[in-house]
């Protein structure tokens, strides 16, 4: 009999465990100080109902990679974020294939000359502005004052963001984390 009370608790206490962690969670518990170094979006937004355009068509998560991109706002921030998105890509090692690097958007003719240097990034074009507004309404007003580069997950959600200015060790050990 005291066997078999300690094996249902021993077999029951993971899944207390597992249980009142969820529900902490959901209720809006969570650690306030995180470990990460770049800046999760307030809300997580999908990525594949903005009516992107990629090659003239929407924009689909197929091929199960991350999406390593960067607004196109401001033409002098873009060339460092362009470089500095190559570099984090070839730094990842074994895992350089798991990321796919993007430049949105709202006109993708104005890019075809700074994307002579980075051959394997894409433009994905935002022509209706939504990405943009998702893209405040999850962070704040200031997401546009610094040039930022943000991670998307293989099924269309937007996850994390990192400013440019940031040092891209620590960008690079968050990426590692993530993917």
């Amino acid at each position: 009999m005291r066997s078999k009370i300690f094996l249902a608790i021993l077999l029951l206490t993971p899944l207390l465990v597992l249980l009142i962690s969820t529900l902490s969670f959901q209720s809006g518990y969570s650690p306030k100080y995180t470990k990460n170094n770049g800046v999760f979006f307030t809300e997580y937004f999908d990525a594949t109902k903005l009516s992107l355009i990629q090659d003239s068509e929407n924009l689909k998560f197929e091929d199960g990679k991350w999406l390593f991109a960067t607004y196109a706002s401001k033409n002098a921030e873009l060339e460092e974020a362009l470089y500095l998105m190559r570099q984090l890509n070839v730094a990842l090692n074994r895992d350089i294939n798991k990321l796919k690097r993007v430049v949105f958007s709202q006109d993708g003719e104005t890019l075809e000359n700074k994307l002579i240097d980075y051959p394997r990034t894409q433009v994905i074009i935002d022509s209706e502005g939504k990405l943009f507004e998702q893209l405040l309404e999850a962070s704040d007003e200031e997401f546009f004052l610094e040039q930022k580069i943000f991670i998307i997950d293989p099924y269309g959600r937007a996850v994390m963001f990192f400013p440019i200015s940031l040092d891209p060790k620590l960008i690079l050990k968050d990426l590692k984390v993530l993917i």
